[in-house]
């Protein structure tokens, strides 16, 4: 099975995507990444006054800590011989993997490049973007996406954060269908429920979720290879969340911190080419 995988670069995510390259460089055909911070998207200064104006300091902190500063630091890191986590583009580089950054996922060029690589699978794991129709017809066995949440529970933006306020610390990835624009809302293939204790932080909790993104990642191409797929239609009882007001983030700050940044510089580096540490999941 030939395999394309979308995802946003960033600190929470970065160690197990670089693990599941590793553990599939051989099905994994082509990655895609978006750049949050694109003309498109209205560049970073006015993406950063638009959340400091709206959602204040802490939040926009978070974000640049979350999606921007291992970018910014990496070279810096090299030059002082910090074993620091690489770049998705670099690893691709590396194991011989077809990699594009993408502003648009719809575009007509990426639709091409999908079916020049005769992609089977298009996966998904922290992407900004919604496909059309175009794009979920490429794929001949789908478009699986992987959101970081137990579901029907904290669909849409942040679900980590979410989890958090709203269902009871309850953490989890979902395996889904994507058949359609509806965010978060097909049949779930597998899930894994995820308990987190002693985390420093929200961005700490994000990260020791996607730890157990590999796991699940490689139960379900399993699943799909042997054609024993048994997905469920999601429960009615959902919960959707775009992004956090300031009641809400006032209200997770008052247990919670978002970043922490001593840990935030212990998790620019790796100590292995593993990436993660083992996580024990419950699937479901």
């Amino acid at each position: 099975m030939r395999v394309a995988l979308c995802n946003i670069e960033n600190l929470a995510t970065q160690p197990a995507i670089l693990q599941v390259l590793e553990a599939h460089k051989d099905e994994i055909k082509l990655v895609i990444t978006s750049d949050p911070y694109s003309k498109k998207n209205g560049g970073f200064i006015a993406q950063a006054y638009k959340n400091m104006r709206f959602r204040g300091y802490g939040f926009t902190e978070y974000l640049f800590a979350k999606m921007v500063f291992l970018s910014v630091i990496r070279p810096l890191l090299k030059l002082i011989g910090m074993d620091v986590l690489p770049s998705i583009e670099q690893r691709c580089n590396e194991l011989g993997i077809t990699y594009i950054k993408v502003e648009d996922i719809n575009d007509a060029s990426v639709v091409q490049l999908l079916k020049d690589q005769q992609i089977d699978l298009l996966s998904i794991y922290y992407f900004d973007q919604i496909l059309h129709d175009e794009i979920i017809d490429v794929p001949s066995n789908g478009v699986v996406n992987f959101h970081p949440a137990y579901l029907p529970k904290c669909r849409g933006l942040f679900p980590i954060m979410f989890s958090y306020l709203y269902n009871e610390q309850n953490y989890g990835i979902s395996a889904h269908w994507v058949e359609n624009k509806e965010i978060d809302s097909g049949p779930v293939i597998a899930q894994s429920a995820i308990k987190v204790s002693n985390a420093k932080c929200l961005l700490e909790i994000d990260r020791k979720v996607s730890n157990h993104f590999p796991a699940l990642y490689t139960q379900v191409l399993e699943i799909l290879q042997n054609q024993q797929v048994n997905a469920s239609v999601q429960a009615q009882q959902s919960s959707y969340y775009s992004y956090p007001q300031k009641a809400q983030l006032r209200e997770l700050n008052e247990t919670l911190p978002l970043i922490n940044w001593c840990w935030v510089l212990r998790a620019l580096g790796t100590k292995s080419t593993h990436y993660v540490d083992k996580q024990v999941s419950k699937p479901n």
